[in-house]
């Protein structure tokens, strides 16, 4: 059975005659965006903690995850900074942050460019949009769940083989199910303001 039909408006782009720049309002939700995911990614690690920064119901996916399909690659970008800063309020070192920034910027990189690609509408208009949405996020957070524990934290012996898996579980359940409740609701809200703003990245940078 085949997908909807694709919204005839065309999403990720602008017409060949349309010149646009990069201009100061995506700094400023650049920045904007690393402040509210340090806060509700400190939050998340204070309030549902494991170790190193991995928790069991981590807020701050939102903020990766949203942040690069409204935004692109200023979403993509301040998601990989602001755990920097998270991860320090709960206690991971430099070292360990660094180690998680492939996993860090895959989550947010994968659903961008999944939207971009498949010409998903972030508004959740059709069924075809929940799909992209969803596999996008759940291959995101898999892979993200992945490295981190398996390369980040085990070759800096952090984790031994029997508590690995618990860190797999514990970023990809706390990932996921942060992700699928909050990012299905603010997309659906917010998308339509979002996409009539000046700041909405329609390519990668503008």
């Amino acid at each position: 059975m085949g997908l909807p039909p694709r919204e005839q408006k065309p999403i990720w782009g602008y017409p060949p005659n349309e010149r646009v720049t990069v201009h100061k309002g995506h700094f400023l939700v650049f920045g904007l965006l690393i402040i509210f995911g340090s806060l509700l990614g400190a939050f998340s690690s204070v309030s549902f903690p494991l170790a190193w920064g991995v928790n069991f119901f981590w807020l701050g996916i939102v903020v990766q995850q949203v942040g690069a399909i409204w935004f692109g690659m200023w979403g993509v970008l301040a998601g990989v900074i602001f755990p920097f800063f998270s991860n320090k309020a709960a206690g991971a070192p430099f070292l360990v942050s660094l180690a998680y920034l492939p996993a860090n910027f895959i989550q947010g990189f994968l659903p961008a460019w999944a939207f971009r690609h498949y010409e998903a509408s972030p508004r959740l208009a059709h069924h075809r949009d929940y799909v992209v949405l969803v596999l996008s996020i759940l291959v995101a957070d898999a892979l993200g769940a992945l490295w981190a524990p398996f390369i980040a934290l085990r070759r800096l012996h952090l984790v031994n083989p029997e508590t690995v898996s618990l860190f797999v579980l514990g970023w990809f359940g706390g990932n996921l199910t942060a992700g699928l409740v909050f990012n299905i609701l603010i997309l659906r809200v917010l998308s339509p303001l979002v996409m009539r703003s000046a700041v909405f990245v329609r390519r990668w940078w503008v």
